[in-house]
């Protein structure tokens, strides 16, 4: 069996402001620096890590050295691209971009960015090319709330709309089981090691 270990990223200085970050390469502040040592001294204190994997950007792979292991970076593990919302704040693009579907609010398209329900596909593109099913152990994966939900619905084999449903804090603890036949969701934003 093999225990795939996600952790979201620590605080930024965007994550402080309300800002889509995006594909912007923002570094951890100080907060979420304390954050990246507590939860890999977390990690590392309660599971027997083989291997690391990252998001290429500097808030994910600046916590994936804390664990002084191997690491893969891969780019299907990189945030959603926000295209014009890139460095918007929140509140402004409420303001600005009207919510299209009354039924669905959460699920909004970004105008010139990746379309959310691309996010599962990256989810099995990285699941293949990790080959994460024919490993055995803990593997920790380092990543972003977004690109981690959709690799959610496709480890869990949920619908899309299921992205929305998650909430993934920084430096948040999520686990996932793989075996044979069906994967199980063992342990979902746990934050107890930030207290």
């Amino acid at each position: 069996m093999t225990r795939l270990i996600m952790i979201r990223h620590g605080e930024t200085n965007w994550n402080v402001e309300n800002r889509k970050q995006g594909r912007n390469d923002q570094p951890l502040n100080a907060k979420g620096e304390i954050q990246a040592k507590l939860v890999a001294d977390y990690v590392k204190s309660k599971y027997q890590i083989e291997h690391v994997w990252t998001s290429p950007l500097k808030r994910c792979s600046d916590t994936a050295e804390l664990f002084s292991l191997p690491v893969s970076t891969s780019d299907q593990l990189i945030e959603i691209d926000y295209g014009e919302w890139e460095g918007m704040l929140q509140s402004d693009i409420d303001k600005d971009y009207p919510i299209q579907d009354q039924h669905n609010p959460l699920w909004r398209e970004a105008p010139g960015g990746e379309q959310k329900s691309n996010l599962p596909i990256r989810g099995r593109r990285w699941i293949k090319e990790s080959m994460i099913n024919d490993q055995q152990g803990d593997i920790v994966l380092v990543g972003h709330g977004g690109s981690m939900k959709g690799l959610l619905v496709a480890l869990l084999e949920l619908p899309d709309y299921a992205m929305d449903i998650f909430q993934i804090d920084n430096c948040s603890v999520t686990t996932v089981e793989i075996r044979e036949g069906v994967n199980l969701l063992t342990v979902l934003n746990y934050t107890a090691h930030l207290a």
